[in-house]
């Protein structure tokens, strides 16, 4: 049983949100990672997009968003770290 299941018990729950405690950066882009601090990441594809921490979900590599990722090919930055040098010296 999930854990709406459970707070909802035997009535059709109410105040239904896509925002979750345990959902920890859901909607929450460009704003630090409640468990490590990194940057929220966001990656789009079609008319959808989802926010991930690089460093807690992805082992610091960023996903690839495919429009923008294509265009910029080899200047895509491909971890948190390479992202930060990046603007550091841009």
């Amino acid at each position: 049983m999930s854990k709406l299941q459970d707070e909802a018990g035997e009535t059709f729950p109410e105040k239904v949100t896509a925002f979750h405690d345990g959902m920890a950066v859901h909607g929450r882009y460009g704003q630090p990672c409640p468990d490590c601090g990194s940057p929220v990441q966001r990656v789009k594809y079609a008319s959808n997009e989802a926010n991930y921490c690089a460093n807690c979900q992805t082992g610091g590599r960023f996903l690839a968003d495919r429009s923008l990722s294509r265009l910029l090919r080899e200047d895509w930055p491909r971890t948190l770290e390479e992202l930060e040098r990046r603007k550091r010296s841009g």
